[in-house]
């Protein structure tokens, strides 16, 4: 016996850790069998990894190596009496041996008349192998094989001569399962599938490692006990594996069932958390059959019911695979209300396929679905809802709110009106301000008004008190001039609505596009963002944005800005082509602007023209006199004309509407045109200093390009900057300042107005605080939170809802890639907000 036996002999060793993924470990292991065996010393040594792991391949080469040795081996349980010596049993898969022969085979290993080798699955509730394993654990020879990762791939594939990317790598390692004697076969037959290929051919390399691990998977799906693979079929639908679900689910005993998850995990096609290796579906649906499986899952949510433990997931695959328990529905419905627009839809598809009819999932699904953009789909939910209503039904309000959304969105606006008429005003309710806009966009003041007065007995508490000021300022917008008009209504619009930002949705989104286009009326850009940010991170949000930045004149922001998707509804698509006709013009592409035209037309004749509608429609007045064409839409200006005389003529509407009508004007060099729509304009802001401004405005552009420049001091063409800027025209008012520069008579009074059309246009041309920077609201909240005023502090101070403010900041951490408050904080201090 050489020393290093002798000590093996006197001194047990020390148990250690082995490493799953080492190979080295595995080589060790077997040179520690091999000595002892030689030194016949106890020997218990055990193997323990998942099919494909290689642990059958160990013992092989153990085998092979006692032959040599000339060591006496027994494949199997020897007799009781064994002639001579003290043979090295080999028990390959113990974990199938019955338990009373794994018994007596550990008796004997213990007393020292036999040496064991044996492999096994791993088992954690199979009390007779754990005792096999605590013999292997104390003399240090138990190996535990683990999955491989993807740098054991990398280099097995490196020496079989392939060239494999991290990526494709732990590609395999996935599709494989971890198991080693598959990913080696997978990595061979990706050899020979390039050896075989012809000159130039392309090899599939995912689709040879698919075809190995799903034969890899089939066979050992097919050798598993049905029990077992009710198991797995219940982890590949992400039912509950706990004992006691189990049990009730399989209805078997609790110790069959802790048995058969036992048998589960060792398979290998549980990973971590008992998750299903999902290369493994397709095989186990092969196995098993898609019956069994549907009754499987049946019977995994009828005991989650039972237990209150049902995830949205869990009720989706239930309601997918035809159960009907009511109680699905609830849970479905609480996670549509968290779920996107787009998910959300899907749910309660589902819970309408398993109650049918119900109200409140309908409604839910039509709301979601507006809110996804599928505005079809929401008509005709809404639409099949209506169709025997009765207006004093409960909750009719909503159905008609949804609608009159779908109406609006789809261009026909006097629709929209009409369904909160059939309603009346003493039954709309939560809807009120959604009808105010509806009506009023069609011109029907008193309307509007009856349902503003209407009494509907509720305290005027929180986001009530909102929408009535939102309503108010509605109203005020359309008011006769001794009533406010420009200034006050976009005031109580902006507190209203700014802060009431809990009450998202289609309908709300429509009445925010109604504030914006309010706000861009009088001039107020920073009104307009600030509404614009109630809307968030939406299609909606970003055709507000194009629409706030080409009325600032900010044309190098507005293509990026645009949304990248076609809108659904038709009075978006409106929305959107108007802007890429005023980007066009702008910037003198007349190509540009020849080419969207025709398109232009198409969209007008689809839509029809409503108050909310007039800033695009003067859009396409100004491109149709640039093109020559004014005759094409003469029909839709004489639709909004009567529309603003409607409503006599309510100067934040009908200013910048007659203002445009100058400006198209102007452009079709039509002088009698221009004087038709001055008197309008001048008659409409004449009450009100700031929109009388913009009257004045007008007539200096007229002047200037009609020759009458001599009429025209250049005091009045200051003036009519001031004015054009005051009202955020400011591309309007460079253009003004770079006609009377060309126009005037006197080199220092033209270079004069050039200075200034250049210093009008540099600020315009500034970058809009988008993307990185921070906008003029956004800066404001930075500056507070600086400060270290809480959302509520910065809301009452700002007179914008702690929500609003809370949007605000999450836009304000994107944009400067700020992740944790003190890198928020550094980040506002060095945009400048310190």
């Amino acid at each position: 016996m050489s020393s290093a036996d002798a000590g093996r002999a006197s001194t047990p060793p020390t148990p250690t850790l082995v490493d799953r993924r080492d190979p080295a470990l595995a080589s060790d292991w077997v040179d520690d069998i091999l000595a002892r065996a030689r030194a016949q010393l106890p020997l218990c040594a055990v193997v323990v990894g998942t099919p494909g792991s290689g642990r059958t391949d160990l013992v092989k080469v153990v085998h092979e190596r006692l032959r040599v040795l000339d060591v006496a081996v027994s494949v199997g349980m020897p007799p009781d009496e064994v002639s001579s010596g003290r043979p090295v049993v080999l028990a390959d898969d113990l974990h199938t041996w019955p338990g009373d022969l794994v018994a007596r085979m550990t008796a004997r290993v213990d007393a020292g008349t036999i040496a064991l080798v044996a492999t096994t699955e791993p088992r954690d509730t199979d009390q007779v192998l754990r005792r096999v394993l605590d013999l292997a654990r104390r003399s240090g020879t138990l190996l535990e094989l683990g999955p491989v990762n993807t740098a054991d791939v990398l280099t097995d594939a490196a020496r079989g001569g392939l060239n494999l990317t991290p990526a494709t790598a732990s590609q395999i390692r996935r599709r494989c399962g971890g198991a080693r004697t598959v990913v080696t076969a997978a990595l061979l037959a990706i050899r020979e599938a390039a050896v075989a290929a012809a000159p130039g051919e392309t090899v599939d390399s995912m689709a040879v490692v698919e075809a190995v691990a799903r034969d890899h998977h089939h066979r050992l799906l097919r050798g598993l006990d049905p029990t077992t693979l009710s198991v797995l079929a219940l982890a590949s639908v992400r039912g509950p594996l706990d004992p006691d679900s189990l049990a009730e689910t399989l209805d078997v005993p609790r110790d069959a069932a802790l048995e058969a998850l036992d048998r589960a995990r060792g398979s290998g096609l549980l990973r971590g958390a008992d998750v299903f290796v999902s290369a493994a579906s397709d095989p186990l649906h092969a196995v098993l059959g898609g019956r069994r499986l549907d009754e499987l899952r049946r019977a995994s949510v009828a005991v989650r019911l039972r237990s209150t433990e049902l995830t949205a997931d869990d009720a989706l695959h239930a309601a997918e695979s035809g159960v009907e328990d009511p109680r699905l529905v609830d849970t479905l419905l609480a996670g549509a209300a968290d779920a996107t627009a787009a998910r959300a839809v899907v749910l309660l598809r589902a819970a309408d396929r398993v109650e049918p009819g119900r109200d409140d999932v309908r409604l839910l699904m039509a709301q979601r679905a507006l809110a996804s953009g599928d505005i079809d789909g929401a008509g005709v939910v809404a639409d099949t809802r209506l169709e025997t209503a009765d207006p004093g039904e409960k909750g009719i309000e909503h159905w008609v709110g949804v609608a009159a959304v779908v109406a609006a969105r789809r261009g026909f606006a006097s629709h929209a009106a009409d369904l909160y008429r059939w309603l009346g005003p003493d039954r709309i309710v939560a809807e009120k301000l959604s009808a105010v806009t509806a009506l009023l966009a069609v011109g029907d003041r008193a309307a509007a008004t009856a349902i503003a007065a209407a009494d509907d007995g509720q305290p005027p508490v929180g986001a009530r008190a909102m929408r009535s000021l939102a309503i108010r300022g509605l109203l005020a917008s359309v008011g006769s001039p001794d009533d406010g008009g420009l200034g006050d209504g976009v005031d109580l619009v902006v507190r209203g609505l700014a802060a009431a930002t809990s009450r998202t949705g289609p309908a709300a989104s429509r009445t925010l596009h109604a504030a914006v286009a309010l706000a861009l009326n009088g001039g107020d850009l920073n009104a307009a963002r600030t509404l614009r940010g109630a809307v968030g991170d939406t299609a909606d949000g970003a055709l507000l944005d194009a629409e706030i930045a080409l009325a600032g004149g900010d044309l190098e922001s507005v293509s990026r800005l645009l949304p990248t998707t076609e809108p659904g509804g038709m009075v978006d698509r409106l929305r959107t082509h108007a802007i890429r006709l005023g980007l066009a013009r702008r910037s003198g592409d007349v190509p540009a602007l020849t080419a969207l035209w025709p398109e232009g037309l198409s969209l007008l004749a689809a839509t029809e023209v409503d108050l909310y509608l007039l800033r695009p429609l003067a859009e396409y007045w100004q491109a149709a006199a640039r093109l020559a064409d004014a005759a094409s839409i003469e029909r839709y200006i004489i639709t909004a004309d009567r529309l603003l005389d409607t409503l006599d003529n309510p100067v934040t509407w009908s200013a910048p509407w007659h203002f445009a009508g100058v400006q198209a004007a102007v452009v079709a060099a039509d002088g009698e045109l221009a004087a038709e729509r001055q008197r309008h304009l001048d008659a409409a802001t004449a009450p009100h200093a700031r929109a009388s401004g913009l009257a004045m405005a007008a007539r200096t552009w007229s002047a200037l390009t009609f020759d009458r420049v001599g009429s025209i001091t250049d005091d009045e063409v200051a003036a009519a900057v001031a004015a054009l800027r005051s009202n955020g025209l400011d591309w309007e008012a460079v253009r003004v300042a770079g006609v009377a520069a060309l126009r005037a008579e006197d080199p220092s009074a033209a270079a004069h107005l050039l200075e200034t059309a250049h210093s009008v246009d540099a600020d315009r041309r500034r970058p809009r605080p988008i993307d990185g920077v921070l906008t003029e609201r956004e800066a404001e909240v930075g500056r507070e939170l600086l400060q270290g005023f809480t959302y509520r502090e910065i809301g009452a101070r700002l007179f914008i809802s702690p929500k609003t403010v809370e949007h605000h900041v999450s836009r304000i951490r994107r944009r400067l890639g700020a992740g944790s408050r003190s890198e928020l904080m550094s980040a506002l201090r060095a945009a400048g907000c310190g």
